[in-house]
């Protein structure tokens, strides 16, 4: 019973994890909803929709599962505890006609000393004492059985209102699904319709990624550089120390105290790095609401055939103002503007790893700042079709990473 019911509150757990991410999903859906026409994040954020819509229909057909093992489980003790009472109460019938026969102390006390010796008379009076004792203890557990009855039948009405109350949830949802399933096939009409428009939308889309690519590859690519040139200044810095080690002279004591320097801002570096490393499937979304419309990496586009589109990170819809914040502690490398990605930001997370917020209508931070964890980088933008999405990328030097496995789950 008791894995029952941790099962059970991990399927209530889940239910509402998923209701949560319904309603955020709505709310996003509703913000565009003045927008007639339709676009490929409507289209993608509604088959999340339908995701989890089904997910939790799943989760609520499981919960049930487990109310129908409750309740007969609960019958069975039920059929059980009426079959004790009546047993109980028919060994007590008998009891009072028993006592009833010897009711009179006069009778009783006839009984006693009518015994052939001193040892039976005393047997006799023992076996009265101890009848009257059973007899009491036998209406003390037919009480207690009969409020156990009473309790179990409660519980059990209790668990029959909630597995109603939750089929009727079932329905609803249910119903819900049809209405986003409906909604999705409309808005994937309309967008077929539109063919040479998307065709369009997707060209100028890749050439906005390969501008943003190269940049942030760019960027990589001159923190290498200085990481490596930073290494020989140290290294030069600490021969040059030791050279002078033992003089007393004030460009020996500043050699040292520059070769310590540079090696200490290498060492950060690599402690921020492994640090970073250590928060996979940790880090915060950089939006409080929001739900992915784009995932990482190569897919076939949800419209034109046989078109292929890849992502470099994950598009985040979320609603218009949305404040865009830092996932981890780092140095703010660039505040661009790229055609196609309005104003973006890219912050280097130690010596290895890179964030980069694109997408964004205004900034608050400057190059060369130092951010931390959930400090606010500035405002999502929103399109003229009233759309408010966050690309969001993740590296590792040059290897592009997928953010969601290094996201918590929300």
């Amino acid at each position: 019973m008791h894995a029952q019911t941790k099962n059970r509150k991990q399927l209530e757990d889940r239910k509402g994890a998923s209701l949560k991410k319904i309603e955020e999903t709505n709310k996003i859906l509703n913000q565009t909803r003045e927008q007639k026409e339709s676009n490929l994040t409507k289209l993608n954020l509604i088959k999340q929709k339908i995701k989890v819509q089904e997910t939790l229909i799943q989760t609520i057909n499981e919960e049930i599962e487990f109310y129908d093992i409750e309740i007969k489980e609960s019958e069975n003790i039920i059929v059980a505890l009426d079959k004790d009472i009546r047993e109980m109460k028919s060994e007590y019938a008998a009891m009072v006609v028993i006592a009833h026969k010897y009711s009179g102390s006069f009778d009783q006390l006839a009984y006693i000393f009518a015994a052939d010796n001193f040892r039976q008379m005393a047997l006799r009076y023992q076996y009265f004492k101890q009848y009257s004792a059973i007899r009491t203890n036998q209406l003390t557990q037919i009480q207690a059985v009969t409020q156990t009855l009473e309790r179990q039948r409660a519980a059990l009405l209790k668990k029959r209102n909630a597995k109603a109350k939750l089929a009727g949830v079932k329905i609803k949802e249910a119903n819900n699904l049809n209405v986003a399933k409906t909604q999705h096939d409309e808005v994937l009409k309309e967008l077929s319709a539109k063919e040479v428009q998307l065709r369009e939308e997707l060209e100028e889309s890749k050439k906005a990624l390969l501008k943003l690519e190269k940049l942030i590859v760019d960027l990589i690519e001159e923190e290498r550089r200085k990481a490596i040139a930073a290494e020989k200044k140290a290294a030069a810095l600490a021969a040059a120390a030791a050279k002078k080690k033992n003089t007393n002279s004030a460009s020996s004591n500043k050699a040292t105290a520059a070769s310590n320097k540079a090696i200490k801002d290498i060492n950060n570096n690599v402690a921020l790095s492994a640090n970073f490393a250590n928060n996979m499937g940790k880090l915060p979304w950089p939006v409080s609401k929001g739900r992915i419309s784009q995932h990482f990496g190569k897919h076939a586009h949800p419209v034109l055939k046989g078109v292929y589109v890849e992502n470099l990170g994950v598009d985040i819809v979320t609603v218009s103002g949305e404040q865009v914040k830092s996932v981890f502690a780092g140095k703010v490398m660039t505040v661009a503007q790229v055609p196609g990605m309005n104003y973006v930001v890219m912050i280097q997370h130690g010596e290895s790893f890179f964030t980069v917020y694109a997408k964004l209508k205004s900034v608050n931070v400057t190059t060369g700042q130092q951010v931390q964890r959930n400090e606010i980088l500035g405002e999502v933008y929103t399109d003229k079709s009233n759309t408010s999405e966050l690309q969001f990328q993740i590296w590792r030097n040059e290897q592009k990473l997928d953010p969601e496995n290094w996201l918590h789950d929300k």
